[in-house]
């Protein structure tokens, strides 16, 4: 599997955290990016950050134990339970 770096107009390869690296503005960060969305460019270097894939992961909304959840009385629980 290709970890990068990758460049912003390139399609994220598998959705989850990688470390953008910015060309001297900012340390590097985690970002959470989506399977197929391109990498964007940054508003201060442009062209010139890069990521490296670092962890898979899932939206949290995609999740089986987080979607659907309602609020009751002083508590989170899923519908139906």
């Amino acid at each position: 599997m290709n970890t990068g770096p990758f460049r912003p107009g390139e399609r994220v390869p598998i959705t989850g955290v990688y470390t953008a690296s910015h060309y001297q503005h900012r340390l590097p960060h985690d970002v959470f990016a989506m399977a197929d969305d391109p990498f964007p460019e940054c508003r201060r270097c442009g062209r010139r950050v890069s990521f490296v894939f670092s962890q898979a992961a899932a939206p949290i909304d995609a999740d089986q134990d987080f979607t659907e959840s309602i609020h009751l009385s002083g508590g989170t629980q899923k519908a139906g339970d």
